[in-house]
């Protein structure tokens, strides 16, 4: 039986809400927009609740939709974080 190598390509999102967002995006779309619930909390300070509220639905938005070089910038971010967690090796030459 002969086994052939079939290249698969999963960079590509498949664009299941309306034909414009995909799955990954509706969620950081919802998260963004539900992310307007800090506004109903008490005792806090208008300001600090929309500015908490505006760089988090900022920040979703930008993980929804910015590409870097091809790639989204949740990835990015993700690989950053990982980057900076993770255990490194540290030479010291005399």
């Amino acid at each position: 039986m002969n086994i052939y190598k079939v290249p698969f390509d999963f960079a590509h999102e498949e664009k299941i809400f309306g034909g414009y967002l995909s799955l990954r995006q509706a969620i950081y779309v919802v998260l963004g927009i539900s992310s307007a619930g800090i506004l109903f909390i008490p005792h806090i300070p208008m300001i600090f609740k929309v500015i908490i509220f505006l760089t988090t639905f900022i920040a979703f938005l930008i993980f929804a939709f910015l590409k870097i070089n091809e790639i989204y910038a949740d990835r990015h971010f993700l690989n950053i974080i990982k980057y900076i967690f993770r255990k490194k090796i540290y030479l010291s030459e005399r």
